[in-house]
C-alpha cells in the first residue's frame, strides 16, 4: 500500500493517469448499475420477460399437447423464428421429439400442465448470442474502459511532457550551461508556453550578464596586473638602496599578486571559463616550481612524459597553491610527485612540516579556513581553490598526514586523450 501511494504521488504524469482511470472505473460501475436497474425493472426487465415468455409456452403447449401436429407446429415456428433448441420430453422424461440445435444443457425447464395434471416437461437452450448478451454488455463496458484509460495515458503524457522539458532546461541552467533552452512545440502555447518563453528570456539576460562580467573581469585582471609588476621592478630597484624596507615592498605585492590571482581563478571557475587542452604535466611542474623558487631537484616524475586535459592557468594556480600551502606550513617543499594512477594524473606535494592537525585535516579544503599555525594575510582560499579547480576538470583534491611525518596534500586531473 505505501509504495502505491509512493507511485501515485512520485509523479505530475503518473496522477494523472490514475485518477483519469478510477474516475472511468467510477463512471463504468454507475452506468452499469444504471443499466442494470432500467433493464431490470418492474416492467420492463429482463427476468420479467422471461417469465412471461415461459408462461406462454407453457399456455400454449398445455393447449396442443393432445394434437401432436399443432404442437409440433407451435416448437417449430418457435425454434425457427427465435431461434431456440426445444427438446420435449413426456412425464417419466423420455425424449418425445427436438427442435433446433442440440440442448444437453437446457437454459430453461418448463413443464407442462393441465388441471394440474403433469403433461410432460419442454426443455428450452437459448440462442447463443442471447445467453452472451450480459456478457457481451460488460465485456464491451471493459473494453470502453481500456480504450478510455489509454487514451488519458496518451493525454497525461501530452500535458505533463512540456513540464518535463521545463525542469530539463531549468536544472542545465543550474548547472552553468546557460546555452540550454526550452524547445516547444508551436502547437504549446497557453501558460505553459509563457513559462518557456520566461525561462528562455531569463537564460538570455544571465547569459549576456556573464559575458559582460567576462570581459569586465579580463579588462580588470589586465589593469591590475600592469601596476603590479611595475611595483615588482621598483621594489627590485628599492632593495638595493634600501635593503630590507625593499624586500617588504616586494613581499608584499607578491602578496596582493597572489591574492588577485586566487580571486582571478576563482572567478572563472564561478563564470564556467574552464578552456582546456593538452598540458605538459611535468612542464607544468617545472614551472610553478620556479615561480615558487623551489628547486627542481624535488620534482619526481613517472612516467617522465604524460599530459593531461585542462586549462593551463588554472592548473598552474592550483599546483603553485599546493607548494606555497607547504612552504607556509612546513617551510619546505621536500618532494612534488608527478605520478599516473588509473586514468588519472596526480600532483602530490610533500613536506616534512608537523602536519594536519584532526580538525584542520577534516577542513583542509573548506573556503576561508585558516590552519592553526598559518600566518600572514591569507584569506584561506588556497586549498579551497585547489579542490574547486580538479572538480572543474574532473578530478578530485585530497590531504593526508605521512606516516614518517609532515603531510601530503594532492590533486588528480584525467590524462589527455
Amino acid at each position: 500500500m505505501r509504495g502505491f501511494r509512493h507511485y501515485v504521488r512520485s509523479r505530475l504524469h503518473r496522477r494523472l493517469f490514475v485518477w483519469f482511470g478510477a474516475s472511468i472505473v467510477v463512471t463504468g460501475a454507475v452506468v452499469a448499475l444504471a443499466a442494470h436497474l432500467v433493464l431490470g425493472g418492474a416492467d420492463g426487465g429482463w427476468r420479467n420477460t422471461v417469465g412471461r415468455g415461459k408462461a406462454f409456452v407453457e399456455h400454449q403447449l398445455a393447449e396442443s399437447w393432445d394434437d401432436p401436429v399443432r404442437r409440433d407446429g407451435f416448437v417449430r415456428g418457435l425454434s425457427r423464428d427465435l431461434g431456440m433448441s426445444v427438446v420435449l420430453e413426456d412425464p417419466r422424461g423420455e425424449r418425445i421429439d427436438s427442435f433446433g440445435l442440440p440442448c444437453p444443457r437446457p437454459d430453461l425447464e418448463t413443464p407442462v400442465r393441465r388441471d394440474h395434471r403433469l403433461l410432460g416437461t419442454a426443455k428450452i437452450c437459448f440462442a447463443k448470442r442471447e445467453r452472451r448478451a450480459g456478457f457481451a454488455f460488460f465485456g464491451l463496458l471493459g473494453l470502453a474502459t481500456v480504450m478510455l484509460w489509454g487514451a488519458s495515458g496518451v493525454i497525461a503524457r501530452r500535458l505533463v511532457l512540456p513540464l518535463g522539458e521545463l525542469v530539463r532546461v531549468a536544472d542545465q541552467i543550474g548547472r552553468g550551461n546557460l546555452a540550454a533552452r526550452v524547445t516547444l512545440r508551436r502547437s504549446k502555447v497557453g501558460e505553459i508556453g509563457d513559462l518557456a518563453d520566461a525561462i528562455n528570456d531569463m537564460a538570455d539576460r544571465i547569459q549576456r550578464q556573464m559575458a559582460d562580467q567576462r570581459e569586465l573581469l579580463a579588462g580588470v585582471s589586465h589593469e591590475i596586473r600592469s601596476p603590479l609588476a611595475r611595483l615588482r621592478v621598483l621594489a627590485e630597484m628599492a632593495r638595493e638602496h634600501t635593503g630590507k624596507i625593499g624586500e617588504d615592498i616586494e613581499r608584499e605585492v607578491l602578496e596582493i599578486d597572489s591574492l588577485v590571482g586566487e580571486l582571478l581563478a576563482s572567478s572563472r571557475l564561478d563564470f564556467g571559463a574552464v578552456e582546456r587542452r593538452a598540458v605538459d604535466a611535468r612542464e607544468l611542474g617545472e614551472r610553478c616550481l620556479e615561480r615558487c623558487g623551489v628547486g627542481l631537484a624535488v620534482l619526481e616524475c613517472e612516467p617522465q612524459t604524460v599530459e593531461v586535459s585542462g586549462d593551463p592557468t588554472l592548473l598552474a594556480r592550483a599546483l603553485t597553491n599546493l607548494l606555497e600551502n607547504a612552504k607556509q606550513h612546513a617551510g619546505e617543499v621536500s618532494k612534488l610527485r608527478v605520478t599516473r594512477e588509473g586514468g588519472s594524473v596526480v600532483f602530490a606535494v610533500e613536506d616534512r612540516g608537523p602536519g594536519f592537525s584532526e580538525q584542520d585535516l577534516a577542513r583542509a579544503f573548506e573556503k576561508f579556513v585558516r590552519g592553526e599555525k598559518s600566518a600572514g594575510s591569507s584569506l584561506g582560499l588556497g586549498l579551497s581553490l585547489v579542490r574547486r579547480i580538479a572538480e572543474a576538470h574532473g578530478g578530485r583534491a585530497f590531504a593526508e598526514n605521512r606516516a614518517e611525518g609532515g603531510a601530503r596534500v594532492a590533486f588528480s586531473i584525467p590524462e589527455s586523450g
